[in-house]
């Protein structure tokens, strides 16, 4: 799905970008120029990356609960 037309940055561009390290929407910002156009596509690309930080944490700490039973 295309999320910033001004740029051409799509839903697999921001997860791309957040596998190789991005961690926020302001590093996505400046790394991307996502959202710094019209500004249309902000809210969306926010929620996503807020939505794949929350993910990652909930993953980390199920295995982490994982190995403390081990």
């Amino acid at each position: 799905m295309l999320v910033c037309i001004c740029h051409g940055i799509s839903d697999k561009d921001i997860d791309s970008a957040m596998q190789e390290g991005v961690s926020s929407f302001q590093q996505l910002r400046a790394e991307t120029g996502l959202g710094s156009c019209c500004g249309q596509c902000a809210p969306l690309a926010k929620e996503m990356v807020n939505e794949k930080i929350s993910l990652n944490q909930a993953s980390q700490a199920f295995h982490l609960a994982q190995e403390v039973r081990i």
